[in-house]
């Protein structure tokens, strides 16, 4: 896929020495997968679109997964590991010891990160790293009560706990544990393709205005000097065949935007690149 061009564009590794699971994949062996990203469309369409990464999990992660399904370990998760291992985890990287593993429970996956704002102290935040290692089929997530909000996170049911799974605690557990090498990896090849992204946009698609993002593998695009309309995803659908998300949902400010995941392989980022500028010839 692509021309010379893009090739000079992509940066090369010796396969032996690439970490960067990015790079791991082959288009035919992801579309074995049978998840929402890549069964939504019919296989001549490029999917870049639904908060998925094109990346083999991290190795610590699978040999939990294996040794707990070996076991037949599957049942109500319990206890403080994942709580530990966030800690651990939040203390060696970004140097924070704010994190009580006593004022923890596991709950069903979301993320509202926002404890360290001042008056947050009577808040609850829900984290969880199921963006970060790929992993939202095996949901789970930690509430964490600010110092006033600890009485507040005991009175929740138990069941609430059994809202996840127990697969998915022990997958999050390891990641934080014992992927920290992949996940650099990762975020070296995400810095890689969003410098790709900004070359080959500004040779391919001028008209369209991005603005790098350090924390997010997702990429908003601003269409709207392209004349594509309030909806320019439906145009690079139809005509390009490449699978981005449309800006409408996201609301006020949306028309005119695509959001577009590059958490792919540099070439099909920019075979992505090259199909949508296709479309408006």
């Amino acid at each position: 896929m692509g021309d010379m061009d893009d090739m000079d564009l992509i940066p090369r590794h010796p396969a032996d020495d690439d970490p960067n699971p990015l790079n791991r994949l082959s288009l035919d062996r992801l579309r074995r997968r049978t998840s929402m990203k890549w069964r939504t469309y019919p296989d001549d369409v490029l999917p870049l679109w639904v908060a998925e990464m094109d990346v083999p999990l991290a190795e610590p992660v699978v040999r939990a997964v294996t040794d707990a399904m070996a076991l037949g370990d599957t049942g109500y998760p319990a206890g403080t590991a994942y709580a530990e291992a966030l800690a651990g985890f939040a203390r060696e990287r970004w140097g924070w010891d704010g994190l009580a593993v006593e004022r923890t429970a596991i709950v069903p996956d979301v993320s509202t990160p926002y404890l360290s704002v001042s008056g947050a102290e009577s808040g609850l935040s829900l984290m969880s790293v199921s963006k970060g290692w790929n992993l939202a089929g095996l949901k789970a997530a930690l509430a964490i009560a600010g110092p006033g909000a600890a009485e507040d996170l005991a009175r929740l049911p138990e069941e609430v706990g059994h809202g996840l799974s127990h697969i998915g605690v022990i997958a999050h557990t390891a990641a934080l544990r014992e992927g920290g090498d992949w996940l650099d990896a990762l975020l070296g090849g995400l810095h890689d393709n969003r410098a790709l992204l900004t070359a080959l946009l500004a040779r391919d698609l001028p008209g369209v205005r991005y603005r790098p993002g350090p924390a997010t593998f997702l990429a908003w695009l601003d269409c709207r000097a392209l004349g594509l309309g309030d909806d320019p995803a439906a145009v690079f659908l139809d005509r390009g065949r490449v699978a981005l998300n449309s800006g409408l949902p996201f609301g006020t400010g949306g028309a005119g935007h695509v959001r577009l995941n590059l958490a792919t392989s540099p070439e099909l980022l920019a075979e992505a690149v090259r199909r949508r500028a296709a479309a408006l010839t």
